[in-house]
């Protein structure tokens, strides 16, 4: 079972604003002028690569971060010499987060003959995978968003497995905060149920953690009591993973309450700035370098983080500490395997270059091996490693040395 991680799933931020984003591209300051890049700039001339684009950016929910990252980076790779000096071009279709418009995108883009779908968002997307794949067109993205696609031999995620984030941060606690008890808040549904059970009771008992799950109604939570339950356990840690305002509530009454132990807020980080000084220590966990303090990067994260953030804070800065950093990523690191192809882009070839992907080294991110191993039960994920941030004055510092790989216990 896998979950939408941090995601504000309230609020129509809709497919208006996200159009109105993409008719600014190629104004971004920042970028080459055409006269300047003339050398670098991929070739209009020449047959553009068409990719099909599916996100999530209609309806009662939407997600325009997510556009905004992989179009900002489209833009950059096409000022920068596209693949192969061919002009990257997607074929966008939004969806509203159902089935039936996650099909209708599929037989789009199979009637386009398209080599390879990068997915930003679509949490109805699992029914386009058996359409997709039986037109042997591959589906790619940073993060799985149902476990059809998680599973599926077509699919590469350039993320970390979902399950990690179960996983690590009861790592980190056990080796280097030297927790000995950790109690877990999570909503009170079969996925959550799911994953206490699968991934992290599981992992906390190979840890010799002392482990507690407390739930709480996920339609009306009561976070004040929730958190009062789960202090009352005495563990050293409380942990959860979380949508983004959930993560910033579940903080707050922690400050409130007067916890003194650690808190490990899963993916999010909405509560930084919400929050304020009561986010101060507070741990979170990305798959990525991220945006803020750079001491101790590898010069190539801190090089192509400046890179993302230029190219947002001129494009969509409000979207800079967001999801569009995944996109922004993934799109990089779907540009990378389309280089090693030399001849015919289809989706025979894209495919086949996807299954060979090893030691790939991801857009602000890890190495990447797509050879279906990296976690169990999600054999799309392309990586397994989370880094642990603290975070000190309003920035997300790296508390780990790098990243922390999870999977030896769930195997």
């Amino acid at each position: 079972m896998l979950r939408v991680r941090g995601l504000v799933t309230s609020g129509a931020t809709g497919a208006v604003a996200a159009l109105a984003l993409a008719g600014t591209l190629m104004s971004v300051v920042g970028l080459p002028t055409a006269a300047a890049s003339a050398k670098k700039k991929a070739d209009s001339s020449r047959a553009p690569i068409t990719v099909g684009f599916l996100n999530e950016q209609q309806g009662a929910v939407a997600f325009p971060t997510f556009g905004a990252g992989a179009q900002a980076a489209r833009i950059y790779l096409d000022h920068h010499g596209g693949i192969h000096g061919r002009p990257l071009k997607f074929l966008d279709c939004y969806t509203d987060g159902s089935t039936a418009a996650a099909v209708a995108c599929a037989n789009r883009f199979v009637a386009a003959h398209v080599p390879v779908v990068l997915e930003g968002i679509s949490i109805g997307s699992d029914a386009a995978v058996p359409i997709l794949a039986g037109a042997g067109i591959p589906l790619v993205g940073h993060t799985a968003f149902g476990n059809v696609q998680s599973n599926s031999p077509d699919a590469f995620f350039f993320g970390a497995a979902t399950g990690a984030y179960d996983v690590v941060p009861l790592e980190v606690m056990k080796h280097d905060l030297h927790v000995s008890s950790v109690t877990y808040m999570a909503a009170t549904n079969p996925q959550d149920r799911g994953f206490v059970a699968d991934d992290s009771r599981p992992a906390a008992r190979a840890l010799g953690l002392r482990y507690q799950a407390i739930y709480y109604n996920g339609t009306s939570p009561n976070f004040q009591s929730t958190v009062g339950a789960a202090i009352a356990t005495g563990a050293n840690a409380l942990f959860f993973t979380a949508p983004e305002p959930t993560c910033t509530s579940l903080v707050a009454a922690a400050r409130t309450l007067s916890y003194k132990g650690a808190i490990f807020a899963g993916s999010c980080s909405a509560f930084i700035k919400a929050d304020g000084a009561e986010a101060n220590a507070v741990f979170t966990a990305s798959d990525l370098y991220v945006p803020g303090d750079t001491k101790g990067l590898p010069a190539t994260a801190k090089s192509q983080l400046a890179l993302y953030e230029k190219a947002m804070n001129h494009f969509a800065p409000q979207y800079t500490n967001g999801f569009a950093q995944d996109t922004f990523s993934s799109t990089m690191d779907l540009a990378t395997a389309l280089r090693h192809i030399h001849g015919r882009m289809d989706a025979k070839t894209v495919l086949a270059t996807l299954r060979h992907i090893h030691g790939q080294k991801s857009f602000m991110g890890q190495s990447l091996d797509c050879n279906g191993r990296q976690w169990p039960g999600e054999r799309a994920a392309c990586a397994s490693g989370l880094i642990e941030y603290q975070v000190r004055d309003g920035l997300r510092v790296m508390y780990t040395k790098g990243f922390v790989n999870g999977e030896k216990l769930v195997k």
